[in-house]
């Protein structure tokens, strides 16, 4: 064999060996290739679960962002998603006749406590962020929107889930006078009333919005009166009675997605220092209210079913809003 033959062969041999590591890779490229939960395909919620990518907090979302452009790995089948999630995470937003693309952001799980998806849905020019909540044995929980698009004329808004799974909503809108007006919320999911309560507020605008509040004008000299809020549409509003035995109070609350509202206004008598009880003649609705810090919680006692509808409650824990005194100008010298 001459050496011409034998660097061929050699030649030759590398070559087969090099297109078989090629081939290799490709198959275990194509293998670790993450690919999208059709609503044709079968899966564990295990699996569903870790579809979600693992991500570090504190994660953010903004409404910019919600423009980003997610790849088609990512896309869950809509079928997909509700077999495991209740539809009514995407209701509210996009009604019932539409189906919106929906793509996996990540999952973060709080140590033996919930777990919490994110998810993106997209319909057209309308985006929203959701955080999506799941109980110790992958039962779903609850859900919050963390950002969404075409709401309000806001220059900037974002969401945040925490290292101590504290949820921040932010927004903020310029005025034409130069202003800049902002809203930042701070929540936290609370298990026993499987709702994320708010804990922490900083607005400087209006926090009960597109609302009538009959008493929103009425004297708040008491130590006990002012705005206790979980959010925009779930509230009591507390203010001075003509006696101070006595408080007035307005009541709103919206819940399942707004399926089940509730709301009254009335009279409640101090029956001590730290609780009031509305009762009046003619009508079984007795709703109590315990005042503790800054915070009261509300129970209804007996039925108040003219004042709400049937599947839902008077009750839960709201938070005192903090009032933002005006600013003083200052005088120039």
């Amino acid at each position: 064999m001459t050496i011409f033959s034998a660097l061929l062969n050699l030649y030759t041999a590398m070559f087969k060996y090099l297109i078989l590591l090629l081939s290799a890779g490709i198959l275990i490229s194509c293998k670790n290739k993450k690919a999208p939960l059709p609503d044709n395909q079968v899966v564990e919620i295990e699996d569903f679960i870790n579809f979600f990518p693992e991500v570090t907090l504190p994660f953010k979302i903004t409404d910019s962002g919600l423009f980003k452009k997610q790849g088609d790995s990512s896309i869950i089948g809509y079928t997909m998603f509700t077999q495991f999630l209740s539809d009514s995470v995407l209701r509210k937003d996009f009604g019932t006749t539409v189906n919106p693309v929906l793509y996996s952001l990540g999952r973060a799980k709080e140590k033996g406590r919930e777990t919490y998806l994110l998810v993106k849905a997209v319909q057209a020019k309308k985006r929203v962020a959701y955080l999506v909540c799941l109980d110790k044995k992958n039962n779903y929980l609850n859900s919050f929107p963390l950002v969404k698009t075409g709401v309000g004329v806001y220059s900037a808004a974002y969401g945040v889930l925490d290292k101590k799974f504290q949820i921040t909503t932010y927004r903020e809108t310029k005025k034409a006078t130069g202003e800049t007006w902002y809203k930042r919320n701070v929540y936290v999911y609370n298990a026993g009333g499987n709702d994320f309560s708010l804990i922490l507020t900083e607005p400087n605008e209006e926090m009960i919005e597109n609302i009538f509040n009959p008493i929103d004008t009425f004297a708040k000299k008491n130590k006990l009166s002012g705005d206790y809020i979980r959010n925009e549409k779930n509230f009591i509003s507390i203010r001075d009675g003509k006696k101070t035995s006595e408080i007035l109070f307005f009541v709103h609350f919206e819940k399942d997605n707004e399926e089940c509202v509730g709301e009254v206004k009335g009279t409640a008598n101090m029956v001590s220092p730290t609780k009031a009880h509305y009762k009046e003649n003619g009508n079984p609705c007795t709703i109590e209210f315990t005042f503790s810090g800054s915070a009261v919680v509300m129970k209804e006692i007996e039925g108040c079913g003219s004042f709400r509808d049937i599947k839902c409650f008077f009750e839960g824990r709201f938070t005192k809003k903090k009032e933002v005194k005006p600013k003083v100008p200052k005088k120039k010298k």
